[in-house]
């Protein structure tokens, strides 16, 4: 991942969570938090968490006001940022406001893909 994470897997409902703290380069919000989830069921491909149950992780690391932001195409796993900073948190990701959104399994997964080169 490039900075320090820690995973953690809950067996009862296959979810695995990736952990850490980062700065993006291209942002001005300093350090966030940032949560990786996808479910691992044994014997399945990795498959993508529900908002739901991404809500429900996300509350159990008491991170409300997490912004959901994925940039793989059709990624599997769905990737949450915060700022450490209080102050910071709600602010979006420029990106959101510059990259086409794709949308996938009927509204519940979005992901962006970098703006066509000019």
């Amino acid at each position: 991942m490039g900075y320090p994470c820690r995973a953690f897997f809950h067996d009862k409902t296959y979810l695995a969570v990736l952990s850490a703290v980062e700065v993006a380069s291209d942002e001005n919000k300093g350090p966030e938090y940032h949560i990786s989830i996808s479910k691992q069921v044994i014997g399945l491909r990795t498959q993508r968490c529900s908002s739901e149950e991404a809500r429900w992780v996300l509350e159990q690391f008491a991170l409300d006001g997490a912004e959901e932001d994925n940039h793989v195409p059709s990624g599997m796993v769905r990737n949450f940022w915060r700022p450490v900073a209080t102050g910071l948190i709600g602010m979006e990701c420029r990106c959101k406001a510059e990259e086409p959104a794709i949308v996938e399994d009927k509204g519940d997964f979005t992901w962006r893909a970098a703006p066509p080169s000019r």
